[in-house]
């Protein structure tokens, strides 16, 4: 299989290049800094599988992800991360990512992941699982939390809510507030996709 590495790191960079070429079955035919990197490889070269860092400058690893899925489907990305909180592993599942390894991972098992995922099973790192199964559920909130929920993924402005609740724009944005920390999400467009997931 043909791989690329994009990681800022370049001390990561070399530390995977070293291990994944002593792997017959693993061919590392090239590396980036960021995700922007990572799409003109993919471009230029008959790629399998991308191992993509999430947090880079100029283009976070999420936002490759797409970009790479939605012009070349037939590439696999695997995101290889110090991050396994329930948001991040998410957003790389919903950009299309087929596998989620993180940085503290097993040498042997980041190997495997990739041979997996080349052979189309999706892996994800048990550590990083653990966050992802989680409780995080509309269940958790109160009855006004749950009507203002609503009320956002319907597109109403944070005005159009108090009115509709009785409340001042204050108590909504601070309402909205504890639903984003309940739910681990991180603005509005997160919260109305969610709750249309959830129906």
């Amino acid at each position: 299989m043909k791989i690329v590495i994009i990681d800022d790191d370049e001390l990561v960079i070399e530390s995977l290049s070293i291990i994944f070429s002593s792997e017959k079955e693993i061919d590392v035919i090239g590396s980036g800094k960021n995700g922007s990197e990572a799409i003109n490889l993919v471009k230029k070269n008959k790629i399998d599988i991308v191992l993509m860092d999430i947090q880079m400058p100029v283009m976070d690893g999420i936002s490759a992800t797409k970009i790479i899925k939605n012009e070349y489907p037939y590439v696999k990305v695997v995101m290889l991360t110090t991050f396994h909180d329930y948001r991040n592993l998410h957003l790389a599942l919903q950009a299309g990512a087929s596998g989620y390894l993180l940085k503290s991972d097993e040498t042997a098992k980041q190997v495997l992941t990739l041979k997996s995922v080349y052979h189309g099973l999706p892996v994800i790192s048990e550590e990083a699982l653990k966050s992802f199964t989680e409780t995080r559920s509309i269940q958790q909130l109160t009855q006004r939390e749950n009507e203002i929920l609503i009320h956002v993924a319907n597109g109403l402005s944070n005005k159009e809510i108090a009115d509709k609740q009785c409340v001042t724009e204050g108590t909504v944005r601070n309402t909205i507030s504890v639903i984003l920390e309940k739910l681990d999400l991180r603005d509005r467009t997160q919260l109305a996709i969610y709750y249309w997931q959830k129906r």
